[in-house]
């Protein structure tokens, strides 16, 4: 039973991260939540991303195209009737906060197609150099800030968050290969170490992280205590909430060719902190990738408005926006910084009593051990969007193919939502020559931000099914 409603919330949690969008659509995304003025002056700041299923902004919207409610519980919305504020493009103002997150482990210094090498300009550290020296100068607001971190066994600060671009670029020539104690890939617990980089930084926070592999945690590898986490183990939900709660945004990149598995984990962090999931096979897509990210943060919407008064401990903002290719909608929630979600006006000492208690219990969550195996791989829907799923999770049969779509007799129904899905849309099937489940599409579907009519599934793909987000997972558990 604790387990149950263990997943329940994290359920909630994962699809209060998420977008809901039109496929082949404009695509709407939450990519962060400032609260800092919510205790003073109740006054909420979305930062919201509109793209077209190129991933490249939907620019020249005004006001009137956006539409904000918001809930105690993530069912009742009261639509805000006032918006206090209304910015495009308010990024280019204000600045950006970005902390580049890089792979430093043994395999980054292998080739593209994961032979050792003593090319150094064949290694992929070498390339993903060269994108973030092309990433550098690309930064010319003088309101911008970049840092500069790495990880293996170990998470590494080059440099916090510094105006000086050449100075992050001079730190580049400075990451070295690591030796084999600490050529692991620590992706979690240093995804929550970078986000202390941004605890005095206002405005929009973003951390880029790229990655070659999966999280493959020090101790877990080699039974020995890691030098600052001793035995303990982060799982990918802790990084996700701390990022949550901190507003920042993570963009997770996994570079390297498409035989090699990426961290399904990386992916849902991404998403669930209103950021999004790239895949770049090449040095060509890495420059890419890094350039859409930064015209995506660009092209934000920045709206403010007077939270409602419902008592909440988090409340779940929904944003609607009509653009010409109709209406998408997002939902995401933040951690009400308030007492009882209510504007403090006169202090009570007996008010630290409940916050106190708040604490204690946190804390007490947060040391309980869960453990999740499955031993079969599945499809899980992470968020329903504007549809509606017949079940939010179905185990796949390598005998038998798994029909996604609108019909009722699919093995997965996703009916009512706002963009037509095809009555079969997409079927899985396990591949017996390649041992690897693939998705075929009859209707528009993209996996990982990208248009496809056939993949081979990798465990973490991010399948979007006219709006729905659905991950793939192959069932299989590190030893």
């Amino acid at each position: 039973m604790i387990k149950y409603i263990f997943n329940k919330i994290i359920f909630l949690i994962i699809i209060s991260g998420f977008s809901s969008a039109s496929l082949f659509a404009d695509y709407v995304r939450i990519s962060q939540i400032d609260s800092s003025r919510l205790l003073l002056s109740q006054e909420v700041k979305v930062y919201v991303s509109v793209t077209n299923v190129e991933g490249e902004p939907v620019g020249k919207l005004m006001q009137d195209a956006f539409t904000l409610y918001e809930s105690p519980d993530s069912r009742n919305f009261t639509k805000i009737p006032d918006i206090t504020g209304f910015q495009s493009m308010a990024n280019y103002e204000s600045g950006i906060n970005f902390l580049l997150l890089i792979d430093n482990s043994g395999s980054m210094y292998r080739n593209m197609k994961g032979a050792r090498t003593k090319n150094e300009s064949d290694k992929r550290i070498s390339h993903a150099k060269k994108a973030l020296i092309t990433f550098l100068k690309s930064i010319s607001n003088p309101k911008d800030t970049v840092g500069l971190a790495v990880y293996n066994s170990y998470y590494t600060l080059f440099s916090g968050l510094t105006g000086d671009k050449a100075k992050i670029e001079d730190y580049l020539d400075k990451i070295m290969q690591p030796n084999p104690d600490e050529a692991f890939t620590e992706i979690y617990s240093s995804i929550y170490t970078a986000v202390d980089e941004f605890s005095s930084v206002k405005g929009r926070k973003a951390i880029i992280v790229l990655s070659d592999g999966r999280n493959q945690p020090y101790y877990k590898y080699t039974r020995k205590a890691h030098k600052t986490l001793g035995t303990k183990i982060f799982e990918y939900a802790e990084p996700a909430k701390y990022c949550q709660e901190e507003g920042v945004s993570v963009y997770a990149i996994n570079f390297g060719p498409k035989s090699e598995r990426k961290d399904q984990g990386l992916s849902k962090i991404a998403l669930q902190t209103g950021g999004s999931v790239f895949d770049a096979f090449d040095p060509r897509q890495l420059n890419d990738v890094y350039n859409k990210i930064v015209n995506q943060i660009l092209g934000e919407y920045l709206i403010s408005y007077p939270a409602t008064m419902e008592p909440a401990d988090k409340k779940y903002v929904k944003v609607e926006c009509n653009t010409a290719t109709g209406l998408a909608s997002a939902v995401r929630f933040y951690f009400s910084s308030t007492v009882f979600g209510l504007p403090l006006t006169k202090f009570n000492f007996l008010l630290v009593i409940p916050f106190l208690l708040a604490v204690a219990l946190l804390w007490l969550l947060s040391n309980i051990k869960f453990e999740k195996k499955r031993s079969d791989p599945s499809i899980e829907v992470l968020n329903p969007g504007s549809a509606k799923a017949s079940t939010n999770f179905f185990t796949l049969d390598k005998n038998k193919k798994t029909i996604i779509g609108g019909d009722p007799s699919a093995d997965m129904t996703l009916s009512g939502g706002a963009t037509k899905i095809k009555e079969k849309h997409a079927t899985v099937a396990f591949d017996k020559v390649k041992k690897q489940y693939t998705i075929v599409a009859d209707g528009n579907l993209t996996v990982n931000n990208k248009p496809v009519k056939t993949k081979l599934l990798e465990p973490g793909d991010v399948i979007n099914v006219g709006g729905t987000t659905i991950v793939f997972d192959d069932g299989e558990v590190d030893k």
